[in-house]
């Protein structure tokens, strides 16, 4: 989740400041419906329609968009509220967001096809792939630092900035002068630094960008004609009008790499974003929520990746003490860059980025419901299974 706004810690710090102030009020006309809504029945359009109008006007959310997948097709789309509010431009299906940490979600399905090519092994030492690297980062693996478990320290701060404010070439080498933070496979700890590591080896096994990549190998193969990364020469990230601005009601405080305070406005703030080509492997993906689907119904199709590497990628990977863990109680699994929610009814694989987007896929119910907000701190997860309990009623009952 996380990533663009840090870490787990982050993410705590976020939802523990905006569950200790009173939601905003003053967006009137926010959620309202821009587009036609394709619902299997009338009542499960209801009642999404209400779930989505409540935490919209709850949270504050300037704009979101909604798409519906049951056994592989898409049976609900749905947008709201506004991409820019100075601008009042509403949000349409063709209203572009960002995804942040999601986007390790293509990094692991990336890894998991060198993989099946033979080019990858997971549990090799970064050193097969990588020269140069300090002595202390030798005897971790490739599926390591895939389930942040590497105990490598972190490239960024909280607001995403690269440490000590350096170019990219000049943070990479701070980063392996500080001490690993645990020793290797010892416990789940978010960072950065793992998914750039991984970045540098596919670029390395296949002589091209790791964006250049998963263009070729996901956004092309599945016709996702509103995804790419983000444009790394704008200063600002949401530069082209098509893509959602950005906005937040929290300012955090931080002193180096962490954040030590949160502050809250009673109006939203525009926030920008810039994400350098190095960090495009643990965020920067850009897309719409039926780009998502579509990308999900292949996956799941196996167009993508195989069964037995499917079942990797999701399967959540145990800590050396045989627990498994993740961002929090409820996220509290994660995969091959795919986090999961662990629970005996309607389990569910999870991918989340920037307290702003999520993806809930329900394996057992051939359901997934996909929500993409403009607002840092709207926390979707938090309401996904409100939405999906109109197709499945039972699972709001059951957790």
């Amino acid at each position: 989740t996380h990533s663009s706004y840090g870490s787990p810690n982050m993410s705590n710090k976020i939802a523990a400041a905006i569950g200790l102030i009173a939601a905003i009020g003053g967006f009137g006309d926010i959620a309202n419906a821009r587009a036609p809504l394709r619902p299997e029945t009338e009542s499960a359009k209801i009642a999404v329609e209400n779930v989505v109008q409540s935490e919209m006007t709850a949270r504050g959310i300037p704009g979101l968009q909604l798409t519906i997948v049951r056994h592989n097709k898409i049976v609900f789309t749905g947008v709201y509220g506004q991409a820019n509010i100075d601008a009042k431009t509403p949000v349409t299906e063709q209203t572009i967001f960002q995804i942040n940490s999601m986007s390790k979600a293509f990094a692991g399905v990336a890894a998991m096809q060198l993989v099946e090519a033979g080019q990858l092994d997971l549990d090799a030492p970064l050193t097969t792939y990588l020269e140069g690297l300090p002595a202390s980062w030798r005897g971790i693996t490739v599926r390591q630092t895939l389930t942040h478990m590497s105990g490598l320290p972190e490239i960024v701060d909280d607001n995403l900035r690269l440490i000590d404010g350096a170019k990219p070439d000049i943070a990479w080498a701070k980063v392996q002068e500080l001490p690993l933070d645990f020793s290797p496979g010892e416990r789940f700890d978010y960072t950065q630094t793992n998914y750039v590591v991984l970045g540098k080896i596919i670029e390395k096994l296949k002589g091209k960008s790791f964006a250049d990549f998963v263009r070729d190998q996901q956004f092309d193969k599945v016709r996702m004609k509103r995804t790419d990364f983000a444009d790394t020469s704008d200063v600002v990230a949401n530069a082209k009008p098509r893509v959602a601005q950005l906005y937040t009601f929290l300012t955090l405080l931080t002193q180096g790499t962490k954040t030590i305070g949160v502050e809250r406005s009673k109006v939203p703030l525009v926030r920008n974003e810039q994400w350098t080509e190095s960090l495009l492997p643990a965020g920067g993906v850009q897309t719409t929520s039926t780009d998502l689907a579509k990308w999900i119904i292949a996956v799941q199709k196996l167009k993508l990746v195989k069964k037995s590497s499917l079942e990797q990628l999701w399967k959540p990977q145990p800590q050396r003490d045989g627990t498994i863990r993740g961002f929090n109680s409820m996220i509290n699994g994660y995969g091959l860059g795919w986090p999961s929610v662990q629970r005996a009814a309607h389990a569910a694989i999870t991918p989340i980025g920037g307290e702003r987007a999520a993806i809930f896929i329900y394996p057992e119910d051939d359901l997934t419901v996909i929500v993409l907000t403009n607002l840092l701190g709207a926390s979707p997860q938090k309401f996904v299974d409100k939405i999906a309990s109109a197709y499945v009623p039972s699972l709001i009952i059951a957790n």
